[in-house]
């Protein structure tokens, strides 16, 4: 056994991005510093179940950081995470492979109480208790994060409504995405500054993510409320979660659990998307400092917050995600950004010769899919 297996740091996740309390790396494996994590320290523990938690923790963070890379459509919102417990008979279970498909036997147990399960769609798992007594309790559960959603497509939505008429939703995570630039990190953290966040939550958690070679900062999240809560808003940089360009993409987030995420569900489907703009109004308000009043709920409310939340349309505006458009100059970015050191080191110890990077290319040419072709015939009629 190396060295590296007496390496029991705790883990954290910031959206998509795994990260210790100390040695951070991004999702491309280079050094990256976090500011504003704080360690997630605890009582000793003997190294074996400190090994075991710290194996179950990074699980579980690996799981929920599945983000897909859907984005929410204009005026609507998007599920990115859906959690529900079911009864575990057998229509039921007959019931979901029809909604998700055959789940693959992991061999190993999930969350706890669950001691069997297996995976369905992308990264979703579905649990179940080997013991009758407990499943009459446990029942059955379907855990989905965002990549799962995402292949469900126009079912989703469905979906969650069959999982709130068989069982109850433990989690269900609702999304805005603003592409216009009025959600940046210096106008929520100036705001959180100052005192300009009109909340019931006691604290705001910022993060922040710096490439150690070149200084420039990679990635931010602004968390409010706790993780141990039923409710936490989360407010990330998507674009650079997934690595893309091309303009602002930042998500706002109403992660709801437990209880909450069922009454929530459930007020969805009788409100509308009203439900949901809703709670996250009651539960956070980006204000207007009024100097000489002390009282902040009478200050005005940011009108970058208001055009936030009034850009979801009411009535039934909860919608899967889409897809967004790849462009050549994207995938370029992304090839020096993830390969381009790679490539010249290739080229200068070929002392320029092609003919290996050619016949490499050449090569890649039937692994192209869809996404690729559709940026390639973008690029051609846009030439023309």
């Amino acid at each position: 056994m190396s060295d590296d297996s007496a390496d029991v740091r705790p883990r954290s996740v910031i959206r998509g991005w795994n990260v210790q309390s100390e040695g951070l790396t991004g999702r491309s494996g280079e050094p990256v510093a976090c500011i504003g994590v704080p360690a997630m320290g605890g009582a000793e523990r003997r190294p074996g179940a400190a090994l075991r938690a710290v194996s179950e923790d990074d699980a579980l963070a690996t799981h929920e950081a599945q983000t897909s890379d859907l984005a929410a459509r204009p005026g609507a919102l998007m599920l990115d995470y859906l959690r529900a417990r079911l009864p575990d008979d057998d229509d039921t279970r007959a019931a979901l492979r029809g909604w998700v498909g055959q789940w693959q036997v992991r061999g190993i147990g999930w969350r706890g109480w669950y001691d069997e399960s297996g995976t369905v769609l992308d990264g979703g798992i579905v649990a179940w208790c080997s013991d009758r007594a407990r499943a009459e309790t446990e029942g059955l559960l379907v855990d989905l994060p965002g990549r799962a959603c995402a292949c469900l497509g126009e079912r989703l939505v469905p979906f969650l409504a069959w999982c709130c008429a068989v069982g109850h939703v433990t989690r269900a995570d609702y999304a805005i995405d603003d592409r216009s630039g009025r959600l940046t990190f210096e106008r929520v953290l100036c705001a959180v500054r100052s005192g300009a966040v009109v909340t019931r939550w006691q604290q705001a958690r910022p993060v922040e993510l710096y490439d150690l070679r070149t200084g420039e900062r990679v990635g931010w999240t602004l968390y409010l409320g706790s993780r141990r809560s039923e409710c936490l808003v989360r407010i990330y940089d998507k674009a650079a979660e997934q690595g893309r360009g091309g303009g602002p993409w930042v998500r706002l987030e109403l992660e709801s659990k437990g209880a909450f995420a069922d009454a929530l569900a459930r007020e969805y489907f009788a409100e509308g998307s009203a439900a949901v703009v809703g709670q996250l109004a009651r539960r956070v308000r980006f204000a207007v400092r009024v100097e000489g009043d002390s009282n902040r709920r009478r200050w005005p409310t940011a009108p970058w917050w208001a055009e936030v939340l009034g850009s979801v349309k009411p009535g039934p505006s909860l919608l899967c995600g889409e897809k967004q458009v790849v462009t050549v100059d994207a995938l370029r970015a992304y090839v020096e950004r993830q390969a381009g050191p790679s490539l010249a080191t290739v080229l200068m110890a070929d002392r320029g010769d092609m003919s290996w990077t050619e016949a490499m290319l050449e090569r890649c040419q039937w692994r192209m899919r869809p996404k690729h072709r559709a940026a390639l015939a973008l690029a051609e009629a846009t030439a023309s």
